[in-house]
């Protein structure tokens, strides 16, 4: 009996001992906070080097090479730091602009960080300037010591970590082999390669994920950015890379498998990180893009949209009832005018700006050319009670309806718990719903990119490499809905000042003078600055710029060859 004793007890003390010496393993969270702190005390001494460098007058080459490795390091956690602290990242590695916050444009922000360092040490070193890189250097340095010293310390990735790598999967292929956050110094494409990096060692963290268990992801993941980053090596001349072969070889079939990889986990996007896009497979797939993140009821239905269309070609909505919304929107022209700029309702009076296109206007947040309103519901407003262009107001408009049957029947159908009352926003929000139909995101450019190889010539490959290389157009209009709306979210939209003449004259070249967003947001940076409209179904939009100034594709590339507005000597300050 007691030998028995002595054994149960013997087990027991094994089991004891066994649960403290086996430890449960370590969540991809908690490897994530411990992978953030310690790179993230990596980049703090990067730039604490680089500060001295620069603080004790370096040579140009020494400050360089610390500069480098700085924004290596920075590039190692820029995945956490654009997801998890977007409030933040401006300050670290926003362009070398003044900007405002969206969603507090009175919030205004001088440049600072990364970019605005690289504008100082790049194409030379500029000794004139050495006072500002200090400062510029010394600001970094505070931020990120202050990063450390508060929120780094209680990091928490929450169980969102795979969609903050798809993100910067979708960075990298948008903003970072375009040269974007690299634009003096053109080193993106070895940056490119930290990043991948990044990615691989995050991506890591669920190898052992007993959900994943007879899974290949992460072997199959790692091989992808294994050949991704030896063809950023062999290959890493700027102008001269391959963008298109290395986004349909390397970028998209990694994103898909994360998004499967995020789909096994069961792992949904995070209803609190803005976003226009959803993390579930590659950038260009035709489902990527939400139509309804800008709708106060974004329950679309089929009813609904049917009333809109039929309200969209009702010119009995305008005061005259001689225009629709059609008249101005052709679905032929990609739903433009084919003017220079718009006519008043009278038919003959000419308004200040060109018509933008509707299509894909369901994914931009920003509306008309000085970015004032924020949904198509305002944006439909605005138009009905504009005197120039409908010149009935809402309530107006949506009066004549009442009394006719066939309006009433479509309204019943469309919002059944409404029945009879035929309320305004109700009817403004159902042609809302219909422009959400109009969606351009299936072109041969969208299908080549989703697979179909042989759906581009390689003069038009070629031209999307310029394009996305060393032209630097996608460095506005950014890849994949080539517009303002910047990834890797897509959900708030830039605009430019780029000093738009104000006639096709090019002897006696004169400067626009419509202020743009400024009159709406009096910021002198904002003076002359346009929302980026989009180059999708640009064949059919013409004429080209808010004021419709150049008649064909040939005069806006040869604009933009000759500098733009700098290169005509009109630029504004």
């Amino acid at each position: 009996m007691f030998r028995k004793i002595i054994s149960i007890a013997g087990i027991l003390c094994s089991v004891i001992l066994f649960s403290y010496s086996v430890q449960p393993p370590e969540s991809a969270d908690l490897k994530l906070s411990s992978y953030f702190k310690s790179s993230f005390a990596l980049f703090i001494t990067d730039l604490k080097a680089f500060d001295l460098a620069v603080n004790k007058n370096a040579p140009q080459k020494r400050i360089r090479e610390q500069f480098v490795k700085c924004r290596h390091s920075y590039k190692k956690i820029e995945l956490i730091l654009e997801y998890y602290y977007d409030l933040d990242v401006a300050k670290f590695n926003g362009p070398a602009l003044d900007f405002i916050e969206e969603e507090d444009p009175t919030a205004y922000h001088q440049p600072q960080g990364l970019q605005m360092i690289e504008s100082l040490i790049y194409p030379s070193l500029d000794t004139s300037k050495i006072k500002a890189l200090r400062k510029y250097s010394d600001l970094l340095l505070t931020l990120a010591g202050g990063l450390s010293a508060n929120a780094a310390k209680a990091f928490e990735p929450e169980g969102h970590t795979l969609e903050a790598v798809m993100e910067e999967v979708y960075r990298i292929i948008a903003l970072g082999i375009t040269g974007f956050d690299s634009p003096v110094s053109t080193n993106s494409l070895n940056e490119a390669v930290s990043s991948l990096q990044a990615v691989d060692e995050v991506l890591a963290f669920y190898k052992d994920d007993p959900l994943l268990k007879g899974k290949s992801f992460y072997a199959d993941q790692h091989r992808i950015i294994d050949a991704a980053i030896l063809y950023l090596k062999k290959n890493n001349r700027f102008n001269s890379f391959n963008r298109m072969f290395f986004i349909r070889s390397f970028m998209n079939p990694l994103a898909v498998i994360i998004g499967k990889q995020r789909q096994k986990l069961l792992q949904k996007d995070n209803p609190f990180h803005y976003s226009l896009i959803e993390k579930k497979t590659q950038l260009f797939a035709e489902s990527s893009f939400r139509k309804d993140s800008y709708l106060f009821d974004d329950t679309i239905t089929s009813a609904r949209i049917i009333l809109g269309k039929k309200l969209f070609g009702d010119p009995s909505l305008s005061a005259n009832g001689q225009r629709s919304c059609a008249s101005c929107h052709q679905a032929g022209k990609a739903f433009t005018d084919g003017r220079e700029k718009a006519l008043e309702l009278d038919g003959h009076t000419i308004l200040a700006r060109n018509t933008p296109t509707l299509l894909n206007a369901a994914f931009q947040h920003n509306l008309f050319f000085d970015s004032r309103q924020h949904s198509l519901d305002q944006l439909i407003n605005e138009v009905l009670g504009n005197e120039k262009e409908m010149n009935a107001g809402s309530d107006s408009s949506v009066a004549k309806l009442r009394g006719n049957k066939v309006y009433e029947k479509l309204y019943a159908a469309a919002y059944p718990f409404d029945r009879g009352n035929m309320k305004t926003k109700l009817l403004i929000n159902s042609i809302s719903m219909y422009l959400r139909t109009l969606v351009s995101y299936n072109s041969r450019f969208d299908r080549h990119m989703r697979g179909r190889a042989s759906l581009l010539t390689s003069s038009e490959i070629n031209g999307f490499n310029l394009f996305a290389g060393k032209a630097r157009c996608a460095t506005c209009h950014f890849i994949p809905l080539f517009n303002g709306s910047k990834p890797s979210t897509y959900f708030y939209q830039e605009g430019e000042v780029i000093g738009v003449p104000a006639t096709a004259d090019t002897v006696q070249t004169t400067l626009d003078t419509d202020p743009g967003r400024f009159d709406k947001l009096p910021k002198e940076f904002l003076r002359r600055s346009f929302k980026t409209p989009t180059l999708r179904n640009i064949e059919l939009t013409a004429p080209y710029m808010h004021n419709g100034v150049f008649p064909d594709l040939k005069s806006v590339l040869h604009f933009y060859n000759k500098g733009g507005g700098s290169g005509l000597n009109i630029a504004p300050p």
